[in-house]
């Protein structure tokens, strides 16, 4: 390749940074694991309409990715429409969690399979994500009748999961994954090869043991000016992949910060992640800055969560509060900004004019 060639061929001096993935990572199970919350309908319900449920939030607070169970055993004042009853007590858990951030998922659990029940659920955790269980085909009929969004919860062993497979064929649940979270619940012992096998497929993104699911995000490349000017713009080129077993269900944004000394400026981003998956993910995007002082500053970005908590990144860069250092940009002074609309003749990575080729007439 000469110096000479589209791959050098710039019209602007970029900076490509191309992170080195860890070392030898270590599944986290901050975000692969769960664990069950189970609550007693006689504990939460001694005596009809007194509810004691002050020990939800030490609960949620103590368990790992917590998927949340209504336990159906009848209290000893139950005599009769034990299935109305206990869909009372549903409405009311639902009410009192509301849209807590800290609660993974609900499984749907009930006395009879009633509907009362399922419309219970339906009603109360609207701001939650729900779980209906594989084998439940009539509560997943159901649910998909009334265009509700669920998760599956995934009872597997060894000696099942062909049937497991079967089941998410004959009820085409393929793609329940890319809206909804998929659990997987191991029965054995341990962990067999088949299933850590289907999990993968099925795109399983927490389990209840720790098999390596969820998501593992890594920055591939970013490509950004040498140079820019202030009140300007910034075209910033982004490559992610995802390499894990699941998307990131939680919404999330991009954020980068410009930082010199003790003065930093911090620029949300508009990326789709919400509909990003698993693989390869590219966003560009034309940041306008704002009045800046020039000199060198420090580029880092971060992706977080709306309660301000972050995703882990799986690169080697410096991480301070979530933001990862990627280089540094200068800030000049000047009369115009040349980057305004420099995309619309020109890619940094050597591929351009916007348009395809045309094809040749024939002669």
């Amino acid at each position: 390749m000469t110096p000479y060639s589209l791959e050098n061929y710039e019209k602007y001096k970029t900076v490509k940074i191309r992170p080195v993935p860890l070392p030898n990572k270590n599944q986290d199970p901050s975000h692969g694991q769960f664990q069950y919350v189970q609550l007693s309908w006689r504990e939460l319900e001694p005596a009809r309409g007194e509810f004691r449920l002050e020990g939800i939030e030490e609960a949620l607070r103590a368990a790992l990715n917590p998927i949340l169970v209504l336990m159906p055993d009848l209290p000893v004042w139950v005599k009769n429409d034990a299935d109305d009853c206990f869909a009372a007590l549903i409405r009311k858990v639902g009410s009192y969690i509301g849209s807590d951030r800290r609660l993974t998922a609900v499984l749907i659990s009930t006395l009879s399979d009633s509907k009362e029940e399922w419309n219970a659920y339906i009603e109360a955790f609207d701001s939650q994500t729900m779980l209906a269980e594989l084998q439940n085909d009539r509560l997943i009929q159901y649910v998909k009748e009334h265009s509700c969004g669920f998760g599956l919860l995934v009872r597997c062993s060894e000696a099942n999961w062909i049937e497991c497979c079967e089941a998410f064929a004959v009820q085409k649940l393929q793609h329940v994954w890319k809206s909804h979270p998929v659990v997987l619940h191991v029965t054995d012992l341990a962990c067999g090869p088949n299933i850590r096998r289907e999990a993968l497929r099925w795109h399983a993104s927490l389990s209840n043991v720790n098999t390596g699911l969820g998501y593992d995000l890594a920055l591939r490349r970013l490509t950004y000016p040498e140079t820019v000017s202030s009140h300007g713009s910034l075209p910033l080129r982004f490559w992610f992949a995802n390499t894990g077993s699941s998307r990131i269900y939680r919404d999330f944004q991009i954020c980068v910060q410009l930082r010199q000394g003790e003065v930093s400026y911090e620029l949300p981003l508009h990326a789709a992640t919400h509909t990003w998956l698993t693989g390869d993910h590219v966003h560009n995007e034309m940041v306008p800055l704002p009045d800046m002082s020039p000199g060198s500053y420090t580029l880092s970005i971060a992706l977080y969560f709306e309660d301000r908590s972050y995703v882990a990144l799986n690169i080697q860069n410096r991480q301070q509060n979530g933001y990862y250092e990627t280089g540094s940009i200068q800030v000049e002074i000047t009369h115009e900004d040349p980057l305004t609309n420099i995309w619309d003749t020109y890619y940094p990575e050597g591929y351009y004019p916007l348009e395809d080729p045309v094809v040749p007439e024939q002669e």
